[in-house]
């Protein structure tokens, strides 16, 4: 059997393209803003993650030119050893007051902060409990990591109670990770009922509020501010490819831990 059988015989999008409904790729000639030009036409967009419009605005696209006039247009090296500037270091600062944690890491997508917050902080003899619809990167990183993976229905209170009394080592490390926004439904995380019940069981909070920053809360800080338990969630992961008009992705946490995750993050290094 050939590796590449499954490529050579994956005809799905091919189906799709000749029938005309293909929806996935199409190419934005020029900035995408309220309206984008697509094969010399002009249309309205309605799927953009720019929620608040900031990719075109005249002040971050003046700090973005001014920037690569200083930097150059990468880093030249890991953050781990010479690829660290000073932008990265007041990027983190202002992040951890803006989230109202002690630290902050950013990492180069949304995606691989999941990937590398998760597989680094459960460890072979911890448990990850998971809501089913989780974005994927969270169920990657879940994945990734050496620990135990459970899931709970969506949304669903009594399945994830249900799941944390069956636990029955009382010394094994516990993280319960949830959207603050789910991506495919648009609901929100349950997290008035979530954080009593990791509280009750010993379990530390992730929540991802990718699509939920600058949108919900009264500061944009999310469905935790929204909900009033940010002081309660332990790990809050952003992304800044949504309202935050860039490339890229964080975490905010205890200063212990978001320099636990510096040193051991493998996506991070």
């Amino acid at each position: 059997m050939d590796l590449f059988d499954k490529a050579y015989n994956f005809h799905e999008a091919e189906k799709v393209i000749e029938l005309g409904l293909y929806p996935y790729f199409r190419v934005n000639e020029g900035a995408v803003d309220t309206t984008v030009i697509m094969n010399g036409r002009k249309t309205v967009m309605i799927g953009s993650n720019n929620y608040l419009g900031l990719t075109s605005h005249p002040e971050v696209k003046e700090a973005a030119i001014k920037a690569v006039e200083k930097y150059g247009t990468g880093c030249t090296g890991s953050r781990f050893l010479n690829g660290t500037i000073d932008l990265h270091v007041e990027l983190e600062e202002r992040l951890a007051r803006f989230m109202k944690k002690e630290a902050s890491l950013v990492f180069t997508t949304g995606f691989t902060t999941n990937l590398g917050v998760i597989s680094t902080i459960v460890g072979k003899n911890d448990i990850v409990i998971s809501d089913r619809t989780n974005h994927a990167s969270i169920l990657d990183g879940c994945r990734m990591a050496l620990g135990k993976l459970l899931k709970f229905r969506h949304n669903d209170m009594d399945d994830l109670e249900r799941i944390l009394i069956n636990i029955q080592d009382k010394k094994v490390g516990k993280l319960i990770v949830v959207d603050g926004v789910f991506s495919m439904e648009g609901d929100l995380a349950d997290l008035k009922h979530i954080v009593p019940l990791a509280k009750k069981y010993g379990c530390r909070l992730m929540v991802d509020e990718a699509h939920s920053l600058g949108v919900l809360g009264r500061g944009g800080r999310g469905t935790c501010e929204e909900m009033g338990v940010l002081d309660k969630v332990d790990l809050v992961m952003g992304t800044f490819s949504k309202s935050f008009a860039s490339l890229g992705g964080f975490i905010a946490s205890e200063e212990k831990v978001v320099s636990f995750l510096k040193h051991n993050a493998r996506t991070f290094m």
